[in-house]
């Protein structure tokens, strides 16, 4: 298959074309095709004498090798063809392209001659321009000084005359090519430009029209336009065109049916055209996609970061929204935890405080007994002093002695009224540094008295003078009181001489301080051990069973623990162990 071009191998619409061919035969494996091509170039050098060279040189070349079609491109590939198609390929089938109607009707069709049709239409770029340009006042027709650039405008005046549509037509020719950059400089907005070949310019000067019309469109004050496919993306805005590909591609199709034996029975096809447009000259004009007709083919679109990743963006959106909202949930549920939390640690401050009261209550015979001895003894010595008064002479010595007395027992009832107020206090925990073997000795004395009413021994072993930790000295009474009469009523029951509480202190290898209470009663089942410290489990009678449930609380709040210990023997022992002394803080 021998294909000629009219012009030079380098032209955009020819190598266009010549892919068009490649992609039509790609597909057909049933016979293998061998692709000759020649280029006239007759544009940049016309002229009978150098078609007649070529014409000889062809036949030269090619009058050994069997050809079965041969395909031209371009109206002046086809007239070559048609006149030295008797020394080159005689009898050899031609199929055509790249040529306008009113060439194929010009030209005398035999049988064997097939081809394809392209409008390279004018008039249907120019409407396209004034769609997209509603305001426009003028057209300006732009052609160079070649024959196939005259024969052009010849065309463009027939087609267009010197009005169109209520728009004048303006032709501009016969300049070099910086004439019609400047020519195209003062062009208004309002004016639609249409540039058609520039094969060559008034100073003799040659070019690809393609890389001609980049220069004026570049220049240009108004949209430009063209009536080839292969200046879209040049510069000019679009035109109503079919694509040199879709050319080259239709030709294959007739020449692979005459090949196959079955050459097709309509001897001309129309290429497609359709408006094709540069989406980049569109936004350098400020042309809106609203006014390109339904079907037009957008060129170098570059797609927004919306258009070109929607998904992903869409799917990114949804993901930071529901980790927005998981976030937003677990902040709900984080302060809805605090509220809670806040709301029990009150609870459990105004139960530990309950508890407390109600401890005291049951101590209320052994702080009243321990009242009323100072209250007593200070009532004996005012007796006294009075009666000294009414001597004489009046003894000072035995007067100063009472005296003290009275200082001494008033100080002793103090000390009972501030335990009991400590016991009493209400709100907010402070933790302070905590002597644990003193506020231990403090709870005793507090509750002897109770203690000696139930006959009750209570022995202290210390491991040293003293042990800090970091606490609330009320809770932490509060929890050494209640072990200590829970051991007595333990032992409630036992001979008086077998009551007895053990209480020590001691500092284990990793600093953590330990208090066990341990008592003679019968002891506690290892199935009770650990429900013993849940709410409402009682062993006694009379009790709410609330009482070891506070305690491990407010143990666990001091960052402890507080258990009763696996050991064999009578009785029960209960282990508190508080952490080492740590910086002062809050128990929450």
């Amino acid at each position: 298959m021998l294909t000629i071009y009219e012009n030079e191998s380098t032209l955009f619409a020819v190598t266009e074309t010549a892919r068009g061919l490649r992609e039509g035969f790609a597909g057909d494996r049933q016979a293998r095709v061998e692709f000759y091509s020649e280029y006239l170039d007759s544009v940049r050098f016309p002229g009978e004498d150098h078609l007649a060279r070529q014409a000889q040189y062809l036949a030269a070349k090619y009058g050994d090798i069997p050809l079965d079609v041969v395909l031209t491109a371009g109206p002046g590939a086809l007239r070559f063809m048609l006149e030295h198609r008797e020394k080159i390929a005689p009898g050899v089938p031609i199929v055509f392209g790249a040529i306008t109607e009113s060439t194929a009707k010009s030209v005398a069709m035999t049988t064997d001659i097939w081809g394809v049709v392209s409008r390279f239409d004018p008039v249907g770029t120019i409407d396209l321009a004034m769609t997209l340009q509603p305001t426009a006042e003028r057209i300006v027709v732009m052609t160079g000084s070649s024959e196939f650039d005259r024969q052009w405008e010849a065309r463009a005046r027939e087609e267009l005359t010197g009005n169109y549509r209520g728009l004048s037509v303006e032709y501009v020719s016969g300049l070099a090519l910086e004439g019609f950059k400047e020519t195209s400089r003062q062009l208004s907005a309002d004016t639609i430009l249409l540039i058609l070949t520039i094969f060559e310019d008034a100073s003799g000067r040659t070019f690809v029209p393609r890389e001609a019309a980049a220069e004026i469109a570049a220049a240009s004050a108004a949209p430009a336009y063209g009536v080839y496919s292969s200046f879209v993306g040049t510069g000019v805005v679009g035109g109503f065109v079919e694509t040199f590909e879709g050319v080259g591609m239709d030709m294959a199709a007739l020449a692979k049916q005459i090949m196959s034996g079955a050459p097709s029975e309509q001897r001309t096809v129309a290429s497609t055209s359709r408006p094709v447009v540069d989406w980049r000259q569109l936004e350098r004009w400020g042309i809106g996609n609203d006014l390109l007709p339904s079907g037009t083919q957008i060129e170098f679109h570059e797609p927004t970061a919306w258009e070109r990743y929607r998904l992903e963006i869409l799917l990114a959106l949804a993901v930071i929204a529901l980790q927005a909202a998981t976030i937003a949930g677990l902040v709900v549920l984080d302060r809805r935890r605090r509220t809670v939390q806040e709301e029990l640690a009150l609870e459990r401050l105004e139960l530990a405080h309950l508890s407390r009261t109600t401890q005291l209550g049951q101590l209320s015979g052994a702080f009243a007994h321990e009242l009323n001895q100072p209250l007593t003894s200070i009532l004996a010595n005012a007796e006294a002093g009075t009666r000294l008064l009414d001597t004489t002479p009046l003894d000072l010595n035995e007067l100063k002695d009472i005296l003290e007395d009275i200082a001494a027992d008033d100080r002793r009832a103090a000390a009972v009224i501030a335990q009991l107020r400590r016991l009493m206090v209400k709100g907010e925990v402070e933790l302070e540094r905590v002597d644990l073997n003193k506020a231990v000795a403090a709870t005793i004395e507090l509750a002897q008295s109770e203690l000696v009413a139930r006959q009750t021994e209570v022995v202290f072993r210390r491991q040293q003078k003293e042990l800090p930790v970091q606490g609330n000295l009320p809770q932490l009474q509060q929890i050494v009181l209640n072990l200590i009469l829970n051991a007595a009523e333990a032992m409630s029951r036992q001979p008086s001489s077998e009551r007895e509480i053990t209480m020590e202190t001691r500092t284990l290898p990793d600093g953590t301080r330990q208090l066990s209470v341990a008592d003679r009663g019968p002891g506690i089942p290892p199935e009770m051990r650990e429900k013993a410290f849940k709410p409402f489990v009682s062993g006694g009678a009379t009790g709410m069973g609330l009482g070891l449930s506070i305690c491990r609380s407010i143990a666990l709040a001091h960052g402890g623990t507080l258990a009763f210990e696996d050991h064999e023997g009578d009785g029960a022992r209960v282990i508190l162990s508080l952490p080492p002394i740590q910086p002062i803080g809050h128990v929450a």
